[in-house]
């Protein structure tokens, strides 16, 4: 007998212009299909090479699943005419696996048989199976045994049984419940343990950094001032390097300190009244030494803005400066950064544009998550704390703003410079203030002796 077209089956290749289809507990005979599709669920490969070889010797095709969740996605896939399913497995055991294939109405009509050495007749019955076969199967019943099912046989238990059965098994599955959430509550405890000792760890690896780095700033400024005696250009040099490298690492304490605060819960914003268009240009001179070490081009391009802003302008110089010297840090030797700063009505704005080699799209949102950091094959860079952008997303949250990534930039800002690489841009709620006389049109920031610009 040919096998019908898909039309003309139902969801487990049952003949849908015969008769109407019998229920589970029909015991009317059904014509079963030439080459039966059976899938067998079960973990041992051992049982499953031995019923695969059986079937497949008496014209059943086999399908093989290894654990419940497995199966019950191939069930749903394949169609299968028949499903053998284990008691004992890892994962889900087989009677909830085959709880759940009773749930999917496309599987309604498909007979499901327990083929097991440990396992509970009465219960594989009242939970939706429709037969039970024990290890070790005899080779020579087995074909017949599972045609006989796949004709209509079901196997059934006592009504009083079965509601004995379903209320045991209900019990049991409230036990694994509860034992699951004593679990989870566990390792919740041990979850915030540990992020406790990490805060812990983060504050006072900050404090012990700061503690020698405090003096050593210090007399790099006295020594700088020439207090102590003139110096020589070479001298003064190896100071620069010396200071531009004492500035990099209180950058990296300062976020320690920020990230282990926003850790811990206990961060605090203090607003006030700020000039947006001062403070991006305090930002710009920090960051001159670092571009000019690369010869890199920084420039600042401000738009009409507010005279005043309102937030924490500490954060918010850290916030920019950390994106700025993410940006340096991926930008090639010789290249541009653009910083814009832009405002209307509601927000503040911040852009910062680079002419690195840029990310991924996936990279886009992973580069705000803590210590991330993007692989890239040749890269010499060495890698920074993976903090910079994390903490100034907090910062910026914090505020009720937003801030994000993307590669390459949708759009480009006034410049005469492309910008291929990446835009991180950010804003944060602007509060409004009487109108104001216009700014001029756009600034430019320009260092001096052809390191930034």
């Amino acid at each position: 007998m040919a096998r019908l077209r898909p039309q003309e089956e139902g969801p487990c290749g049952r003949d849908l212009r015969a008769a109407p289809q019998p229920g589970r507990s029909s015991m009317a005979e059904q014509a079963p299909p030439p080459h039966p599709r059976i899938l067998y669920i079960e973990d041992n490969p051992e049982s499953r090479t031995l019923v695969r070889n059986v079937l497949e010797a008496r014209g059943f095709d086999v399908l093989e699943a290894s654990d419940g969740i497995a199966g019950i996605d191939l069930a749903i896939s394949a169609h299968p005419d028949l499903i053998l399913c284990d008691i004992e497995m890892p994962g889900i055991d087989g009677y909830e696996t085959a709880t759940r294939l009773r749930s999917y109405r496309g599987l309604d009509g498909c007979p499901i048989v327990v083929l097991t050495s440990h396992g509970d007749r009465g219960l594989s019955l009242s939970i939706g199976c429709d037969g039970y076969i024990e290890k070790p199967i005899d080779v020579e019943k087995f074909p017949g045994q599972l045609r006989e099912f796949l004709k209509g046989k079901r196997e059934k238990v006592k009504t009083a049984e079965e509601r004995r059965y379903l209320r045991e098994y209900s019990q049991s599955l409230v036990e694994r419940l509860e034992a699951t959430v004593r679990e989870l509550t566990a390792a919740n405890s041990r979850l915030r343990a540990a992020a406790r000792s990490k805060t812990e760890f983060m504050q006072n690896l900050s404090h012990e950094l700061a503690t020698p780095l405090t003096p050593i700033t210090g007399y790099l400024k006295i020594l700088k001032s020439e207090k102590t005696g003139p110096m020589t250009e070479p001298q003064r040099r190896i100071l620069d390097s010396m200071q531009t490298a004492s500035e990099r690492l209180s950058r990296t304490i300062d976020n320690l300190v920020d990230f282990a605060t926003l850790e811990s819960g206990g961060y605090a914003i203090h607003r006030d009244t700020f000039d947006p268009r001062t403070a991006a240009k305090a930002v710009i001179e920090e960051e001159k030494p670092k571009a000019k070490a690369r010869r890199i081009t920084l420039e600042l391009v401000a738009e009409p803005l507010p005279e005043t802003g309102w937030g924490d302008e500490r954060k918010l110089k850290q916030a920019l400066g950390n994106v700025i010297d993410n940006a340096i840090k991926f930008s090639p030797h010789g290249s541009h950064v653009l910083v814009r700063v832009s405002a209307d009505n509601q927000r503040l704005s911040f852009e910062v544009y680079d002419q690195g080699e840029g990310m991924l799209a996936e990279e886009a949102e992973k580069v705000f998550d803590p210590f991330f950091h993007a692989d890239r094959v040749g890269d010499e860079r060495a890698p920074g704390a993976g903090l910079g952008l994390p903490v100034a997303k907090q910062i910026i949250e914090a505020h009720g703003g937003k801030i994000s990534a993307e590669s390459p930039p949708k759009n480009q800002p006034e410049s005469k410079s492309h910008f291929s690489g990446t835009r991180v841009s950010f804003w944060i709620p602007l509060r409004p203030h009487p109108p104001k006389e216009p700014q001029p049109t756009v600034l430019h920031e320009s260092a001096p002796e052809g390191g930034t610009s």
